[in-house]
């Protein structure tokens, strides 16, 4: 959801549907969580590997005053054959949203699941997806399992979680479902719950209901190099390489999804190094030439992909990377000391999101080495804070 007014919203859905199946949909049914529905319209199919296609609908909607209001859209029929759905072919598959429309809470869209659902998972090898959610207002995001619903966003009767040799889990604050480790091949639905939270109060919700197929495979995935987490100040250049080798040797596509790509300003790259691809080898590069717009409380993630070109059963290796922008420090200022003070002077910053300065002092010497990701002081340094300055 995009906010465009007080009252009026955009929905955009993405649905990723099997084009062997004779079911495709030129629109789909929302229900508007007011007592009204309106129908939304496919403005663009993408094809996909492996007879995949990605269609896209969108609508707008006034709705008629402050409050909360459950959006739920669907589609007439599940997959044959799901495991854990009863009679899956006969069950309405459906995706509901919440929102909070609140003045007091300000303007407010909602998360973009940036990564999309289509990974395969291997018989008795470990399973990991995100949805690499980014949200646009910079809003706090969490995650958890839920039940995938049917007709009107209701849970599925007789639904079940896919069966698992250890567990099957979603990390709460990456958003990394992990899948320790499929325990039967075949086709199985999970829904992720998205939530979205600003000033510790909970302000909407989405949910992605996606197929996972396993398969009985000989195949390994590809295993990506660790790229690490990051905090950095708004002006500096984040670049790194991440490498992928496949132990069968066979070919490594790779590319990224998160935050940090659609960006307005000073989006990041992701290139493949085409030079150095070999069987069982690809390398890329990831850049970010950061800025005042990119500051923001909270960290960006960006999910790396590595799937391999196998003839039958292709697997993918998938690896998270967390950043935070921060305001730039101060250039060293300038110190004028007197007889029992000192008058610290500094040129102000330019980088709008800055909102002020805290000033710290302490007696004595502090073998303190700050961390990255740290701002101001810890109370275990001896430092105390002594004044504020806008």
């Amino acid at each position: 959801l995009t906010q465009l007014d007080d009252l009026t919203y955009e929905i955009t859905i993405t649905t990723f549907t099997y084009t062997l199946s004779q079911a495709d949909r030129n629109r789909l049914e929302v229900q508007w969580g007011d007592n009204t529905f309106s129908f939304a319209e496919r403005v663009s199919i993408t094809k996909l590997p492996n007879f995949y296609q990605r269609n896209i609908y969108i609508t707008q909607h006034t709705f008629p005053g402050p409050g909360v209001y459950e959006i739920v859209v669907q589609d007439p029929n599940r997959n044959e054959g799901v495991k854990n759905i009863p009679n899956s072919v006969n069950v309405v598959f459906s995706i509901k949203t919440t929102i909070f429309i609140n003045p007091r809470i300000g303007d407010n869209s909602s998360p973009v699941l940036l990564n999309p659902p289509i990974d395969r998972a291997a018989y008795g090898q470990t399973f990991i997806h995100n949805p690499a959610a980014y949200d646009p207002d910079g809003d706090s995001i969490s995650y958890h399992l839920t039940i995938c619903t049917e007709e009107d966003g209701k849970p599925i009767t007789g639904y079940t979680l896919p069966p698992a040799s250890d567990t099957l889990y979603v990390h709460p604050l990456t958003g990394d479902l992990t899948w320790i480790t499929p325990s039967d091949t075949g086709i199985f639905n999970i829904a992720i719950d998205v939530e979205e939270w600003r000033s510790g109060v909970k302000i909407g919700n989405i949910v992605r209901d996606m197929q996972i197929e396993v398969y009985n495979t000989d195949n390994h995935a590809p295993i990506q190099t660790e790229p690490g987490n990051y905090c950095i100040e708004a002006g500096q250049v984040l670049a790194l390489d991440v490498i992928a080798t496949d132990e069968d040797g066979d070919s490594i596509y790779q590319w990224a999804t998160g935050g940090p790509f659609v960006v307005d300003e000073n989006p990041a790259t992701y290139v493949v190094d085409t030079d150095s691809r070999d069987a069982g080898y690809s390398q890329a590069r990831f850049e970010w030439r950061t800025s005042c717009s990119h500051v923001r409380e909270q960290y960006y993630t960006v999910v790396f992909k590595a799937e391999d070109n196998h003839f039958e059963t292709p697997l993918v290796d998938l690896r998270n990377m967390n950043i935070r922008v921060l305001g730039p420090s101060p250039d060293m200022p300038d110190l004028i000391p007197a007889s029992n003070a000192v008058t610290v002077t500094w040129s102000p910053d330019t980088c709008l999101p800055v909102t002020g300065y805290k000033i710290y002092r302490r007696i004595g010497p502090a073998a303190y080495v700050p961390d990255s990701c740290i701002t101001g002081l810890p109370d275990e340094t001896g430092y105390e804070l002594i004044g504020e300055t806008n």
